[in-house]
């Protein structure tokens, strides 16, 4: 039969060469109706590429997806190793494996925080285990808007957030969001939102320094991911990389039926049996990369067909990365955070203990009458045995100066009570709360504080410019790090011991 049409195309390639009668638009539709033909009769069904090679048309567009998550990577390291190898499993029998980051990746391990490039470590490892975007978390700004610029400008992955608006900041405007494509071309696209939990002077910023933040302008998490839903498509997988929280996450997928999954963040939860919430499967893996997040989807015929989600223990895990090991411990190789600067007697781990030894360095350091620290600037423990210099920078990473007031009884009362109970750990004197929002300051033996008087106290600069109290001293600026002074501290009293000790009291 090809041969056949073969014979003809011949003859009517030469009665077309003979005749002067034949128009140009009848040559034409004669070429293509044997073109047809001859391929009609192959057997196969082709098409012809741009660089005319012949390949088989895919129909089913059937394949399978495999999305891997980590949250709150705060700078830890040591995971990496075997998140690697168990990535690099997947990719040597997956064509379809994307791994994504749900923010805070800095601020928690010194070996990255303070190095000479702060951060850069961790991008590295990232680069390395090719991820292909990170939401921005609230901690991508505790270097400054400069130091996230080039930390952005050194991944090879995009950092994704819709509801930030940098025009008249810093910051380089992140993209709101990416479309990843399978082997196949599926499309997935991944939105960007960042929590916005802190309320200062009226305006809505996420949990950070406000000063690391100037001139950024924060939008509603849920208007601006309305405006995005219409990338929802039959055939298409819309997926919120998010650094809301879980319960914000929740509210997200109750507003919005376009969201089929939600991989989350920031609050840190490890959700070992991910769950759907009105048509959203909701995912989140803990944090310091204990965990992978492991998603898997069915497409056939182009769309979703299921879906389903893990956590994958990473000490479980036995396979390690050497090439990422080798890493790991070239930037763990840093002497100057391994330098031993005091002994401990009991471990420390409660926000009590440690709070009264970080605000007693303030005190001792800067000779203040009172100093107060926050819990949530409390990051780490602290073990019996050895401290070295790595692990105060572990439990105070954030190097916030000291901002020191002259304030009234009735002021600090103010401060007290513009957060939340026993939020503040302090030094100098005890407090007791007495109900209604009736506090009494206390010398530490039992004696009540001189009304009349007015005392030095001392706050770190993320108290000072987050937490809405009165004061009538604008305060000023110690240029002495709370890191610093706890360093110092230790290094003076070489032991401590401050099991048990609390300076919180309730009736």
């Amino acid at each position: 039969m090809v041969w056949m049409l073969m014979a003809d195309y011949g003859k009517g390639l030469s009665f077309l060469s003979n005749t002067n009668k034949m128009t140009r638009t009848l040559k034409h539709f004669i070429y293509l109706f044997l073109f047809i033909a001859l391929s009609a009769c192959s057997g196969n069904s082709l098409t012809v590429t741009s660089d005319n090679k012949e390949e088989p048309i895919n129909e089913t567009l059937s394949e399978s997806i495999i999305l891997l998550h980590v949250n709150d990577i705060h700078a830890n390291m040591d995971n990496f190793p075997k998140i690697a190898a168990y990535i690099e499993e997947l990719r040597n029998t997956n064509e379809n494996v994307f791994l994504l980051s749900a923010g805070d990746l800095f601020s928690g391990n010194p070996f990255v925080d303070q190095h000479e490039r702060p951060g850069y470590p961790l991008i590295h490892l990232m680069n390395e285990l090719k991820f292909d975007a990170s939401a921005l978390g609230n901690h991508e700004f505790d270097h400054g808007q400069k130091v996230l610029n080039e930390r952005m400008d050194d991944a090879n992955f995009p950092f994704l957030c819709a509801n930030i608006d940098t025009q008249n900041a810093v910051l380089n405007q992140p993209q709101p969001y990416i479309i990843l494509k399978t082997a196949n071309d599926f499309p997935i696209v991944v939105l960007g939102l960042i929590e916005t939990g802190t309320k200062i002077d009226g305006r809505y910023i996420p949990s950070t320094h406000p000063d690391k933040v100037n001139d950024c302008n924060f939008l509603y998490y849920k208007s601006i991911a309305g405006e995005y839903t219409h990338l929802k498509k039959e055939d298409n997988l819309f997926l919120v990389l998010s650094h809301l929280g879980q319960g914000t996450d929740v509210k997200l997928a109750d507003r919005y039926s376009e969201i089929d999954l939600i991989i989350g963040g920031h609050s840190h939860s490890t959700i070992k049996n991910p769950y759907i919430q009105n048509n959203a499967l909701i995912c989140q893996a803990g944090s310091k990369g204990k965990y992978i997040g492991r998603i898997d989807i069915k497409i056939e015929e182009g769309k979703i067909k299921s879906e389903s989600a893990q956590l994958i223990e990473t000490e479980k895990l036995s396979a390690v990365n050497s090439r990422i090991q080798s890493i790991v411990d070239q930037y763990n190789n840093n002497s100057a955070m391994k330098r031993i600067i005091a002994q401990n007697k009991s471990i420390l781990s409660n926000k009590n203990e440690l709070g009264a030894l970080m605000t007693d360095a303030v005190n001792w350091k800067l000779k203040t009458d009172i100093a107060f620290q926050n819990s949530g600037g409390i990051r780490s423990s602290l073990p019996q045995g050895e401290i070295t210099v790595g692990q105060v920078y572990e439990l105070d990473p954030f190097n916030n100066d000291i901002i020191l007031f002259e304030l009234s009884c009735d002021e600090i009362r103010s401060l007290l009570n513009s957060t939340s109970e026993g939020d503040l750990k302090v030094a100098g004197i005890n407090y007791r709360y007495l109900g209604q929002g009736n506090i009494q300051l206390e010398n530490y033996d039992g004696t009540l504080l001189d009304e009349s008087q007015t005392y030095k106290v001392g706050l770190n600069s993320y108290i000072a410019s987050a937490y809405n109290f009165d004061h009538n001293d604008i305060g000023q600026n110690s240029s002495v790090a709370s890191s610093n002074c706890l360093m110092e501290f230790l290094e003076f009293k070489k032991e401590i011991n401050y099991n048990g000790i609390n300076r919180i009291f309730k009736n």
